[in-house]
């Protein structure tokens, strides 16, 4: 695919779209997206803004990553100073047109499963169940294990990401100053 032929497929994909080749914002699934294309560079990139993190929290970075790994699939989380978005990064030859639906909804998916399954579609790989893990660091002297308190929350009890770890959602209807809202 090019940066032309993506640019003429938006419309089917997302509502209220504006932009220029290369770069594209829009609306699917109720979720603000923006669309980068780059044929020289061979890369295409859809994204959408979850919040802003207030405060940088080990716990909160765990569960992120372990949802990339796990649950995420495609989308991936991303941070962007102090943002956290929903993000998939793809080559943009080997795009197929078919690709792109599944593409937008995981993004978005993510999004809003931000702060519950903190997952991109209901698919979820498993490697193996945490309790068969054991890692030993130098400075664990204090006997605690994995799963006790202080230490990671399972899939069961994963805190509200709002609250518990500082995330603001920027909700409101109104539109951004676009120096703002650009993700470049």
């Amino acid at each position: 695919m090019t940066t032309q032929a993506m640019g003429k497929l938006l419309d089917s994909y997302v509502t209220d779209l504006e932009g220029q080749p290369g770069f594209w914002r829009g609306v699917r699934n109720d979720v603000p997206v923006f669309v980068f294309a780059d044929d020289e560079h061979d890369r295409m990139r859809i994204m959408a803004p979850i919040g802003v993190v207030e405060e940088l929290d080990a716990d909160l970075l765990h569960l992120l990553l372990q949802a990339n790994y796990d649950r995420a699939l495609d989308a991936r989380y991303a941070m962007r100073g102090n943002e956290l978005w929903s993000v998939v990064v793809h080559p943009l030859a080997t795009l197929a047109t078919d690709d792109l639906p599944a593409m937008f909804d995981q993004v978005t998916t993510l999004v809003k499963n931000t702060g519950s399954s903190f997952a991109s579609t209901e698919l979820v790989f498993r490697s193996f169940p945490a309790d068969q893990i054991v890692i030993e660091t130098e400075d664990d002297e204090d006997g605690d294990e994995e799963g006790e308190e202080g230490g990671t929350a399972d899939a069961g009890e994963m805190p509200d990401i709002r609250g518990g770890y500082g995330i603001a959602r920027d909700d409101d209807d109104e539109e951004d100053d676009e120096d703002e809202t650009s993700p470049r």
